[in-house]
């Protein structure tokens, strides 16, 4: 039966809402499933160019794939015959990546079957690749002694440059430079001790003499910003400091030139950079410098914790702090400050985890853990601030999250618990009929009848809707009332409502009738839109669309 017959024969309907409660919720909708008989790995895909690229196991074969976003189509890129599970790297117009084959192979593609070729004929070593600025870093060679740069340019080797002994990836992941012909390395000398030279045509420089004796550098320490490199040199007998490489200019020791006795960490966040540096007096501070690093603009103290680590996020800058292993028992908290360095209130705290951050065009995405009985909970956000609700992961498990800078969407690994098989989900938002909207509702052709909900929350946590209807039925007044239980987060909400009749209902000693009326369901096509769909028991079923009238407060919370 359609809308305007309805109308005629049985009630008008429009709608008051006192409490609907609809944000904009985040769900992880199916979008790649494994081809039959395959398996998606547990690998991190990559998104590029309006592709996913992503691994599956099939009979010990290894197939890695491109999937179309525009047409949800799967292409075969290449299969490999041996234990593939790449981290790729993206450089130009090209993504890069190791196979696992011994010696290894470094391919490059363009998202195509016909585009994924071996990148050179270099002879790569079983470490993996490392990128840092524009270039990636490789050790070559069949004993691994020999440095493999490449970038847009091509391919360059130099040989012998590494030490053959060093085991693991740690000296090529201490590699930064500005072109596959201008590069600063560090390599092991016979007694293990870390040198740091510069190679580029005609100026070779070779940093050691000028470093303490016996200092260490770690590949999570090294830096490039801008056409400079930064290097972290600690030592346990001196203070540490950072030596800053331009690619045009004289090096220098930033510490030394700003007068901090140490610094152990450097970051950028929106347009300046920022340290944890210590004063004389071995006071922890985080220091905002100018963009040119000549400068202190602004700094804060700390007065007992020791400063662990400072994270980026699109607002803020987040500083994990710790008692040290010396404190029985150890505590730890974070921080979050802007980009003043004024702390924020109402964000970290005690005891709490940094989150994980995701970069994406227009935003980030975040996945932030928290402990509960023994469990380590996840949920996934856009909002870091946790002002808007996130996707509880609890029965779900978190493999990886797949985000570009240039791109706004998130894509997720995702692995069910019962099956043990992987899927790649997107995050979308949907309106939540749940309990963050204000506001009145309406149908614009009956302005004065309508409903109101009212949320309710149980002893036991749970939490419901109770609704009621006031309406018009053959003259007569008409109220309906139904209860439902809702869930986070909740598209649309079933609720079956009752007709009440008889006299005297507000009076001692009466029954009220109650006979069922309709099956009902509200759904929010927006923040300022409600869907209602009823099927009454004679089994007519009609539609209201119906608008939010103005409430600012919604504006807040709820955005289309």
């Amino acid at each position: 039966m359609n809308r305007i017959a309805l109308k005629h024969r049985i009630l008008l309907l429009t709608f008051l809402v006192f409490s609907v409660c609809a944000v904009n919720a985040l769900t992880l909708n199916p979008l790649i499933e494994a081809p039959q008989g395959h398996t998606i790995i547990n690998q991190e895909p990559l998104l590029f160019n309006d592709q996913i690229i992503f691994v599956t196991e099939k009979d010990s074969d290894y197939t890695l794939w491109a999937y179309d976003l525009n047409n949800n189509s799967y292409q075969e890129l290449q299969v490999f015959e041996d234990y593939f599970k790449p981290r790729f790297y993206i450089l130009g117009d090209y993504f890069y990546f190791k196979d696992g084959f011994d010696p290894n192979i470094v391919w490059r593609s363009d998202g195509t079957a016909d585009g994924t070729t071996t990148a050179s004929s270099n002879i790569f070593y079983t470490t993996p690749l490392v990128k840092r600025g524009d270039l990636i870093f490789a050790r070559g060679g069949s004993l691994g002694g020999n440095l493999i740069v490449i970038g847009e340019q091509g391919v360059a080797e130099y040989v012998n440059h590494l030490n053959q002994s060093t085991s693991g990836n740690s000296t090529v992941g201490l590699a930064c430079g500005f072109s596959i012909h201008d590069v600063i390395y560090s390599s092991r000398t016979t007694f293990g001790e870390h040198t740091l030279t510069r190679i580029r045509p005609g100026n070779n420089v070779d940093y050691t003499p000028e470093l303490p004796q016996g200092f260490e550098l770690w590949p999570e320490r090294v830096w490039f910003y801008e056409d400079t490199c930064f290097f972290h040199i600690d030592t346990y007998i001196q203070s540490g400091d950072i030596l800053v490489i331009p690619k045009q200019g004289d090096h220098y020791f930033l510490g030394e030139q700003l007068g901090f006795s140490e610094i152990n960490y450097l970051t950028r966040f929106k347009d300046h950079f920022y340290l944890m540096a210590e004063d004389e007096d071995r006071q922890n501070h985080i220091v905002k410098l100018s963009l040119d690093l000549s400068t202190v603009v602004k700094q804060v103290e700390f007065d007992s914790f020791a400063i662990v680590s400072l994270t980026v996020s699109d607002d803020y800058l987040i500083a994990y702090t710790h008692s040290g292993p010396a404190a029985s028992p150890p505590a730890w908290t974070t921080g979050y400050f802007d980009e003043d360095l004024n702390q924020i209130s109402g964000l970290g705290g005690p005891f709490t985890d940094v989150p994980q951050i995701y970069l994406r065009d227009g935003g980030e995405t975040v996945v932030i853990n928290h402990h509960t009985n023994g469990l380590n909970l996840k949920t996934l956000t856009t909002d870091i601030t946790r002002e808007l609700p996130g996707l509880d992961l609890n029965q779900k498990e978190l493999i990886s999250v797949i985000t570009d800078k240039d791109e706004t969407e998130t894509y997720a690994i995702i692995k069910d618990l019962r099956s043990g098989q992987s899927s790649i989900k997107s995050l979308d938002t949907i309106p939540d009929v749940g309990s963050l909207s204000v506001g009145n509702w309406f149908d614009p052709d009956y302005q004065s009848q309508g409903m109101s909900v009212v949320e309710g929350l149980r002893d036991d946590g749970s939490r419901y809707l109770f609704v009621t209807l006031y309406l018009f039925r053959d003259g007569e007044p008409l109220w309906l009332a139904g209860t439902s239980n809702i869930n986070y987060p909740q598209p649309t909400l079933d609720i079956e409502l009752g007709a009440y009749s008889g006299p005297g209902l507000w009076q001692p000693d009466t029954t009220a009738q109650v006979e069922k009326f309709a099956d009902m369901t509200l759904s929010m096509s927006g923040c300022h839109q409600l869907m209602v769909n009823f099927i009454t028991v004679d089994g007519q079923t009609f539609s209201l669309e119906l608008q939010r009238m103005v409430n600012n407060d919604i504006k807040l919370y709820c955005k289309d």
